[in-house]
C-alpha cells in the first residue's frame, strides 16, 4: 500500500519526523508543503496520507491549513497526522479533525512528537543535552507510530477538552503571521548571501540591493532567522540575545522549496 507524507518544516524538526517515518513505511514518499506545491489540489490515489507539521501559536500553520482545505481526498483513505511541538499541542489536532470533518473524512490517527522548541520570539533555545534527549525520544516514538500506521490502527489523541477551546480562541484571535514580515531586520553581519530567501517556504523574501526584504506573506516559521549562516536576522529586539536552532541532521538544501 502506498503512503504519501506531506510535511511543513522550517527548522527541520517536522522534516526529520517525516523522513524517519518514511523509512519505516514501505512504498512511501514525502512531499513538502510550500508555496511552490500549493498547486497540488488532489490526492485520491494514495492508500494512506499523512500530514506532519509544527504547532504555531497553539494551532496549525496557515499554509498547512490552506493546503489541506484545498486538497481533494478520497473518503476511503487512511488519514493520519503528526504535530511536532516544543511545548503544548494546543488546538492543532482538534483543528485537523474539523478541517477533515468538513470534507466528510475521518482523521484515523493523530500523534504528537516533542522536539526542541524554536520560537526565539518568546523563548531561549534548549540545551544540547536536552536536544539529544528529544532526538532519541523522537526515533522511538516514530517507530511506534509507524507500527500503528502499518496496521491501519485508529488512534485518537486525547486533547484537553477544557483548554482546547481556549487554545483555539487564542489562535484565532492573536495569530496574524502575514503581518510579521515588517518586523524582521538584519544587523551588520549580513553578507547578502540570499539563503534566507531560498529557504522561506512562503517565498516571502526577495533580495533588494544585496539585502533581504520581507513581504506580507510571512508564515511565522522563522526559517530565515534559524538558517542564516551569520545569525544576522533579527525580529524586533526579541531575538538579539537569543540563540538559533535547526535540526543538526537536516541540511539547509533539504528545506529549499522543491516542486
Amino acid at each position: 500500500m502506498n503512503t504519501t507524507i506531506y510535511y511543513f518544516s522550517a527548522t527541520g524538526n517536522s522534516l526529520m519526523v517525516a523522513k524517519d517515518l518514511s523509512e519505516q513505511l514501505t512504498d512511501s514518499k514525502i512531499v513538502q508543503i510550500s508555496k511552490k506545491n500549493m498547486s497540488i489540489s488532489k490526492d485520491t490515489k494514495s492508500d494512506k496520507i499523512g500530514f506532519v507539521f509544527p504547532v504555531y501559536n497553539f494551532g496549525i500553520p496557515v499554509m498547512v491549513k490552506n493546503f489541506i482545505e484545498n486538497l481533494q481526498l478520497s473518503k476511503h483513505t487512511y488519514i493520519f497526522t503528526i504535530a511536532t511541538c516544543g511545548g503544548m499541542i494546543g488546538a492543532a489536532l482538534d483543528q485537523m479533525k474539523k478541517i477533515l470533518n468538513k470534507k466528510g473524512i475521518k482523521l484515523a490517527a493523530s500523534f504528537s512528537v516533542f522536539m526542541p522548541g524554536s520560537d526565539q520570539l518568546m523563548f531561549q533555545t534548549v540545551s544540547e543535552e536536552e536536544q539529544n534527549k528529544l532526538f532519541k525520544n523522537e526515533k522511538e516514538q516514530v517507530y511506534t507510530i509507524a507500527s500503528a500506521i502499518k496496521n491501519g490502527q485508529y488512534v485518537e489523541y486525547k486533547t484537553n477538552a477544557i483548554m482546547s477551546p481556549v487554545y483555539n480562541l487564542l489562535y484565532t484571535a492573536t495569530f496574524r503571521p502575514k503581518a510579521m514580515g515588517k518586523n524582521f531586520w538584519t544587523d551588520e553581519k549580513c553578507i547578502g548571501c540570499g539563503l534566507c530567501s531560498k529557504v522561506c517556504p512562503a517565498s516571502n523574501i526577495v533580495m533588494y540591493e544585496g539585502k533581504p526584504k520581507w513581504d506580507n506573506q510571512c508564515e511565522s516559521c522563522l526559517a530565515c532567522m534559524q538558517w542564516c549562516p551569520q545569525k544576522s536576522i533579527q525580529y524586533k529586539k526579541a531575538t538579539v540575545k537569543k540563540g538559533r536552532y535547526h535540526h543538526p541532521d537536516i541540511k539547509v538544501n533539504d528545506l529549499i522549496q522543491k516542486s
